[in-house]
């Protein structure tokens, strides 16, 4: 690529004449980045050179106007040093602008040149401190992002593996690229905001090979069932549907919680400054560019709020003040971030020194510049009720209006008052796909768009929903009942919901450390010598249910309830398609159109292997009833005997 020089030929007369800056030379250099350029980009790309310098490209001018134009090389030269400045600012952008099949190529190219580098280090002879520099130079030679830091030999093995370059790069890729557009101010409410049209359709490609990849996998249960991941995915977070519903039964449940002990409840709106927004809307919102834009993309402008709302909470923690709620991380037209909190104080004070503090860290900043005091941050007091209703329409921007049908329902007795549209999921016709814009734009930069603020574990409320009724009867019995009312809470029971206030309740309330709640996810203790693809030693192991932390049941275990699954190789997809009758084998003669599945009998065991229970119900199924089934001694009068035996022995034991 011919370089543009920065600074005039002045060595010699001869050297003026032979490099002067041309109008031809110019033009070359303007019309080899429009090129280079993404296609959608170039028409911008040529008004903002055109912009910049203008005269040069002019034709049929009066000898008047001929006459009053700076000279040709000076001309000539502006361009160039616009065309230079260009190529600064967004030349990465355009040398990075490959599709997915070129990245997976040059991944696998990547991968195999750190195999030769390593190979080349070892024959030599090479430490490993000079085999993990070679490495080093190679990840920043290709100027990707380094998710942990270069070190010992997982990070060789890492760079050998094609599958993590390909994660590297699509994140590469994607960033600069949309940094690109976003920086050229092709990302506005005109042309549909958030994020670029080729922002999206990246993300819809990478949804489509995912899903495609889900429906090619398939599993089988230890009931015989088979399934395609695509299938199980559906059935957990990643389903917008699911995701909205659990959003709202929390944030419901934090509301009523709030409003039974008269909490002060503010919502909360946070900008950045005026250098963070590439694209400003005038009047009949017609875009223009913003100059006080000093090229952050939308990844910095979260890092800024996270470094303030970090201060913030830290000030607060200082002075004792205990606040908890949701908040919301959501783009502008412009793909600029801002964040909308649901939080709640425990009283007065509390909520003003909120304001406080918010007010002060957002207004460190560029403070002064106009506008910043009214609208860098936005208070609101929140009536009774109205918190649902505040963060509704943030949600569905994010994941739907489906996924909030079912959840517009009444909180405290009042009703949520919020247009959603259609709200039969069998017949909406999305005509404005605002949320899949949304979803582009939060995937692209990683941002974090839900984050609940000092209220227990969503993990824990989910692994609770794991967890069989059984398991509670000795937890019970020695008195635990918050963990009996924590269970309880988390499961629906006819016509009444799952509860998330009861739920923080027994929980322990709101604004805990984490080893203040009554319950944390328990671990699997790994292997000893235990390590992952890359040579990493695995130090926590996979979550196999709840640890209650304190009470009389402190340290004792409620172990979730998990199927066990095997990957079916060599069998047809078809296989996923079970009918109610029939082997797997049986099963796998389908037409290739999903098909629900009657719930087979309960298996013989309820757990998992760890604390596997025989219930005699499959050979009762098999050889029909016994002579001596649990019903003929399970009476009330024999339970009330085995119970005071079993005190006795363990009277006994004690004495021991």
């Amino acid at each position: 690529m011919p370089t543009i020089p920065r600074k005039l030929p002045n060595a010699s007369l001869e050297d003026w004449n032979k490099n002067k800056p041309t109008k031809h030379v110019a033009r070359e250099h303007m019309e080899r980045v429009i090129r280079c350029a993404p296609a959608a980009w170039q028409s911008a790309v040529r008004e903002r050179l055109n912009t910049e310098a203008p005269p040069i490209l002019a034709r049929n001018l009066s000898d008047r106007e001929w006459l009053q134009q700076p000279p040709e090389w000076a001309q000539a030269w502006d361009l160039m040093q616009a065309v230079a400045d260009y190529e600064d600012e967004f030349g990465q952008a355009s040398l990075w602008n490959l599709d997915d099949y070129e990245i997976c190529a040059m991944a696998k190219k990547l991968a195999g040149e750190a195999d030769e580098l390593d190979a080349l280090a070892i024959g030599q002879g090479a430490t490993l401190e000079a085999r993990v520099d070679s490495i080093r130079l190679l990840v920043r030679c290709v100027g990707v992002a380094e998710d942990k830091p270069i070190t010992g030999e997982p990070a060789i093995k890492r760079a050998q593996d094609a599958a993590w370059w390909r994660r590297r790069l699509r994140v590469h890729v994607a960033r600069v690229v949309e940094a690109g557009a976003v920086g050229l101010g092709l990302v506005h409410a005109r042309r549909g905001g958030y994020v670029s049209s080729e922002g999206l359709g990246r993300r819809q490609a990478q949804l489509r090979r995912n899903a495609e990849a889900l429906q090619r996998t398939l599993y089988r249960n230890e009931a015989g069932q088979v399934y395609s991941l695509h299938e199980l995915a559906a059935l957990g977070n990643s389903n917008p549907v699911v995701r909205g519903g659990e959003l709202m039964t929390r944030i419901r449940g934090a509301e009523e919680y709030a409003d039974a002990r008269a909490h002060v409840g503010l919502f909360l709106t946070l900008t950045l400054p005026s250098r963070f927004h590439p694209v400003k809307l005038g009047s009949g919102g017609r875009p223009f560019q913003n100059k006080k834009y000093q090229g952050a993309t939308p990844r910095d402008g979260q890092l800024w709020l996270r470094d303030k709302w970090a201060k913030t909470r830290a000030a607060l923690a200082r002075e004792g003040v205990r606040m908890y709620g949701l908040r919301v991380a959501e783009p502008h037209h412009d793909a600029t971030p801002h964040w909308h909190a649901l939080v709640w104080a425990e009283d007065e004070a509390s909520a003003q020194a909120i304001e406080r503090w918010v007010r002060h860290y957002w207004l460190s900043d560029d403070g002064t510049e106009r506008g910043a005091v009214e609208n860098r941050v936005n208070v609101k007091r929140m009536v009774k009720g109205g918190a649902a209703g505040y963060v509704a329409k943030y949600i569905a921007k994010s994941v739907g209006n489906v996924a909030l049908a079912e959840h517009m329902d009444v909180v405290n007795g009042q009703q949520i008052q919020l247009d959603l549209g259609p709200t039969d999921p069998a017949n909406v016709k999305e005509t404005e796909p605002g949320h899949k814009r949304v979803d582009a734009w939060a995937a692209t930069w990683g941002i974090r768009q839900f984050q609940t603020i000092g209220m227990p574990s969503v993990t824990v409320w989910r692994e609770l929903r794991r967890v069989t009724p059984d398991q509670l009867e000795l937890f019970s019995q020695e008195g635990d009942r918050a963990a009996v009312r924590a269970f309880h809470a988390c499961h629906r029971r006819g016509e009444i919901r799952a509860d998330w206030r009861l739920f923080m309740e027994a929980m322990g309330g709101h604004a805990l450390p984490r080893k203040c709640w009554h319950l944390r996810t328990a671990h699997r203790t790994p292997e000893p010598g235990t390590v992952n693809k890359y040579g990493e030693e695995v130090k926590v192991g996979r979550i196999v249910g709840l640890q209650a932390q304190r009470g009389r049941m402190r340290g004792h275990w409620l172990v979730s309830r998990r199927i066990a699954w095997a990957p079916v190789v060599g069998e047809s997809q078809h296989a996923a398609q079970v009918g109610n009758e029939g082997d797997a084998a049986g099963q796998a003669q389908g037409d290739g159109t999903a098909t629900a599945r009657a719930a087979l009998a309960a298996p013989w065991t309820g757990f998992n292997n760890c604390t596997a229970r025989l219930t005699g119900e499959l050979s009762r199924a098999i050889f029909g009833r016994g002579d001596h089934e649990k019903e003929d001694w399970c009476t009330p009068e024999v339970v009330a005997q085995f119970r005071a035996m079993r005190s006795q022995r363990f009277a006994e034991a004690l004495q021991c």
